[in-house]
């Protein structure tokens, strides 16, 4: 194994978007074993880094699902930007169908000044079509979205700078039948990618732009095959480097049909899985926590 591509949410991150000592640890371990390492995620190049300063890692990251790949330098080495015309076709529909949305792009992350109402509203309906729903399993998400290194608020999808790269377009809705309203929406669209990150949300993208595709040209660029691999992922939007490594590994808390896809399955992202997964590969060990 000579290339390790890690997942952030609800992969390397726990449940309060940390990324725990013992990953870092074995994540250095495995830098120093002459392994490459890359965090592979939907989030933006800059929120990542954050991440990754706080944790003392230096790695590649692949970011916006694949739109951007920087080496561990942070110098940009790939991007593929949307049109802008589908843009902000896009955008015009998620603000006719009030959807709150994020514009990832390589200035900022941009959202719309009323984010906080349409979250808030989305919050109400989501409780008062279930009671047994939990507020603050709500509330959690939300702030997870505010987090974010980079927000920039502005009135509308139409004051991003014309002199921006938009790389990703992420959406959520609480609703059930909404946010499939709007992944139905670009579901079969031939212009763009639609990915699902969580139970929540749907982003979409350029159509060459994926995890895999991302993967593949930095294993490239560094002398590597998929065979000498790993891909670590819980989600929809990292089946793409699941399907072509040779180690393809699955989070104990990722969703059930990505477990049936990976190879093997580690522990949850509470339990530092992702240690567990690299240390195991280290000495040679099968992963499997079936």
């Amino acid at each position: 194994m000579k290339l390790i591509a890690i997942d952030l949410d609800g992969t390397l991150l726990n449940t309060e978007s940390q990324i725990s000592s013992e990953n870092a640890d074995a994540i250095r371990l495995a830098q120093n074993n002459g392994v490459h390492v890359v965090i592979a995620t939907g989030r933006a190049h800059a929120d990542v880094r954050a991440l990754c300063k706080k944790a003392e890692l230096v790695t590649p990251v692949i970011a916006a699902n694949g739109a951007t790949t920087h080496d561990e330098n942070e110098n940009k080495i790939e991007s593929i930007p949307m049109d802008r015309k589908t843009a902000f076709s896009i955008l015009e529909w998620l603000e006719a169908n009030e959807f709150y949305y994020e514009v990832l792009t390589d200035q900022a992350i941009y959202s719309p000044n009323q984010g906080h109402q349409l979250m808030s509203i989305e919050i109400d309906r989501a409780l008062s079509a279930n009671p047994e729903e939990s507020m603050d399993r709500l509330l959690k998400l939300a702030e997870k979205q505010y987090e974010q290194t980079g927000i920039v608020r502005i009135p509308s999808y139409r004051n991003i700078p014309e002199s921006t790269e938009i790389y990703n377009i992420l959406s959520l809705s609480f609703d059930p039948e909404k946010l499939e309203k709007g992944r139905a929406q670009f579901r079969n669209d031939e212009n763009v990618a639609m990915v699902i990150s969580a139970d929540h949300n749907f982003e979409v993208e350029h159509p060459e732009a994926s995890k895999g595709n991302a993967l593949s040209k930095l294993a490239d660029r560094l002398g590597i095959s998929m065979e000498d691999t790993m891909a670590i992922g819980d989600s929809f939007n990292d089946v793409s480097m699941l399907s072509m490594v040779h180690h393809s590994v699955a989070m104990g808390n990722a969703n059930p049909k990505i477990k049936e896809l990976a190879k093997e399955v580690t522990l949850n992202n509470t339990e530092h899985g992702v240690a567990y997964a690299i240390e195991q590969k280290l000495k040679n060990l099968p992963v499997n926590n079936r």
